[in-house]
């Protein structure tokens, strides 16, 4: 009994850290909300996890496996913490597969009772739900709908984590149906990075407003709505969220004292101190130009003074020559 114990504690802590909410891992799980509560009450009691909004959880230790240590063992640093900053969510993945799988023949040869099937009249296509996630079955592939939050420091590492459960999923519902794996593509129709705690979404629900930033085309690529509690600013690419998450990092960075203000003041200081430059220049080209004239005039008086001394040397010679003869 002990040991069953041990080992659903590590499977909740697990869950958690891949993003699943108390109550989906009590429905994965089969485990009742009592126990469950135990077992999350135990977790935070250890350090492990901390609540971050309604239903929501994350871990705030990075460990492989939750082992049978004290809670004082467990608040000594000797694990690695893990700032997790980046919440992916509402994934929604497009599967390809290089061959066509015929899901009706093997949904017919299907005897467990594990899963259920409807076929959707108007597109003639089966829909399931597996593992809590909600699965449409197509000829050429699949399209999942992943209810997971995944948290990360990076919008890749968050994504990259959504991407092993999905793969994991792939893997056990073609098991599950006892089809061979084979090879797929996949795309993503839609997928959600919030950052969290940000300084701009919580001055936003402070207020109790929204925020709507829409592309040229109308999309909406950056958002803050406050859906889950943990003030965030939102978008759906990850290029993006990684941009996004630098740009407020670096306002951070600089105690948010750089703005619009901060910068056209400087811009304004920039230009006078330009113009000043400007007029410096100008007065010192004022003087050069005199000067050029100064030199102009004493160039032509030297040249002057040249010709009146030759001048001068050959009336002396001329002199001194008719001295000669008398």
């Amino acid at each position: 009994m002990e040991r069953g114990k041990k080992f659903l504690l590590d499977r909740v802590y697990q869950e958690i850290k891949a993003g699943l909410s108390p109550s989906k891992i009590s429905k994965k799980h089969n485990i009742s909300k009592q126990n469950l509560n135990y077992y999350v009450g135990k977790l935070k009691k250890l350090g492990l996890i901390e609540k971050k909004g309604y239903g929501v959880w994350v871990c705030t230790r990075n460990i492989k496996q939750v082992k049978t240590l004290t809670t004082r063992q467990y608040n000594k640093k000797t694990f690695t913490s893990s700032k997790k900053e980046i919440r992916g969510h509402a994934f929604i993945w497009k599967i390809h597969f290089d061959d066509p799988i015929y899901w009706e023949g093997y949904v017919n040869k299907y005897q467990k009772k594990k899963l259920s099937f409807q076929l959707m009249k108007h597109n003639n296509i089966l829909r399931t739900v597996f593992q809590n996630r909600k699965i449409w079955l197509g000829k050429k592939g699949m399209i999942i709908y992943e209810p997971i939050d995944f948290m990360g420091r990076s919008s890749f590492e968050v994504k990259g984590k959504a991407v092993f459960e999905m793969d994991l999923l792939i893997k056990n519902l073609l098991k599950e149906l006892g089809i061979i794996f084979r090879p797929y593509k996949f795309t993503t129709s839609r997928e959600h990075y919030g950052i969290m705690k940000n300084e701009l979404a919580r001055q936003y629900n402070d207020r109790k407003e929204k925020m709507a930033i829409r592309s040229s085309d109308g999309d909406v690529w950056m958002w803050i709505d406050d859906s889950k509690g943990l003030g965030e600013l939102e978008n759906k690419e990850p290029n993006v969220n990684r941009q996004v998450q630098n740009f407020w990092n670096n306002h951070k960075k600089h105690g948010f004292n750089i703005d619009a203000d901060f910068v056209l003041g400087g811009f304004n200081e920039n230009t006078q101190a330009i113009n000043r430059n400007v007029a410096h220049i100008e007065k010192n080209a004022q003087h050069l130009e005199f000067y050029l004239e100064n030199m102009k005039s004493h160039v032509k008086a030297i040249q002057q003074l040249g010709n009146a001394v030759e001048t001068l040397s050959k009336q002396v010679e001329d002199i001194k020559g008719k001295s000669e003869h008398l």
